[in-house]
């Protein structure tokens, strides 16, 4: 069920599965998508209650304009705040792309409302390791495969371009390796990413990176204590397996990987395999 509501921090909206009843789960989505691409996901987790949100600046979520209301922490404050206005105190938490590094910001900042944690195709924020073994990787082919994240870092210029070619936009991103995307969840995606602002808004999630990195450089000094589990699409060509070099340093407690023979939108690809992984580790 769609639903929207008023927080401290503005109005957001979310889709909810499974009964209220049951141990809630958030679930953050990534760039270009929205809290859709959890639909699928969700069919096969019917023990939990399901919130999953749409960013700020994606989804029906609110458009701000201000980059630095982008920066992941500051996303991750929203999503906290959606909680408390949902009346929600402790949860598991899962975040993919962008969404990942939301509520990987969100297990430093609250670690003790957060009961399991996980973390699908995006880099483990305090692994310098991975960081760098990937960067060796991918400046092979000069960041070829990020070559959008400078793109929408150019000011003004995408909303130039892109304008009345969102369509063209997310197709050309929201492509599966394995299996092909579905057309309700594209549909979807390009719904929102034609309200208007979200060029902008859309970019804000890469023109706050700057802003990021300053953070994210003293994380090193700093694990992850909750309880977590990695889901990745090894075929991904953007946050490529590389980034995960070492990645068991980055956490206090044991962690395992799922590896799955996808590409970066393993969520759409492999619904119903990210859900037995999910449920796997939540149960254990």
């Amino acid at each position: 069920m769609q639903q929207k509501i008023k927080t401290s921090r503005g109005s957001f909206a979310f889709r909810t599965y499974g009964k209220k009843e049951n141990p809630p789960l958030f679930l953050v989505h990534g760039w270009p998508q929205n809290s859709y691409c959890w639909h699928a996901v969700a069919q096969h987790l019917v023990n939990y209650y399901i919130i999953a949100p749409d960013l700020r600046g994606l989804g029906d979520s609110e458009r701000t304009l201000e980059v630095k209301a982008y920066s992941k922490d500051e996303l991750g404050r929203d999503i906290f705040a959606l909680a408390a206005a949902l009346n929600i105190e402790q949860f598991y938490l899962g975040g993919h792309d962008w969404g990942s590094a939301v509520v990987q910001e969100m297990a430093l900042m609250q670690p003790e409302r957060i009961r399991k944690l996980i973390l699908i195709n995006m880099m483990i924020l305090n692994n310098s390791v991975g960081k760098k073994k990937a960067a060796e990787e991918l400046s092979k082919e000069m960041f070829r495969s990020s070559w959008y994240q400078f793109f929408q870092n150019i000011p003004k210029f995408p909303e130039l371009l892109l304008t009345g070619k969102e369509d063209v936009w997310v197709r050309f991103f929201c492509k599966g390796i394995s299996h092909p995307i579905p057309e309700d969840a594209l549909a979807e995606y390009i719904r929102c990413y034609q309200i208007p602002g979200t060029i902008t808004t859309g970019a804000n999630l890469y023109r706050s990176m700057s802003i990021d990195r300053k953070r994210w450089s003293n994380y090193t000094k700093h694990k992850i204590t909750i309880p977590s589990h990695i889901i990745h699409g090894r075929l991904d060509r953007v946050v490529i397996p590389a980034f995960l070099t070492d990645v068991k340093g980055a956490f206090e407690q044991p962690i395992e990987i799922t590896y799955l023979d996808g590409g970066h939108f393993i969520c759409d690809e492999f619904p119903e395999e990210v859900a037995k992984a999910i449920d796997t580790f939540l149960i254990s």
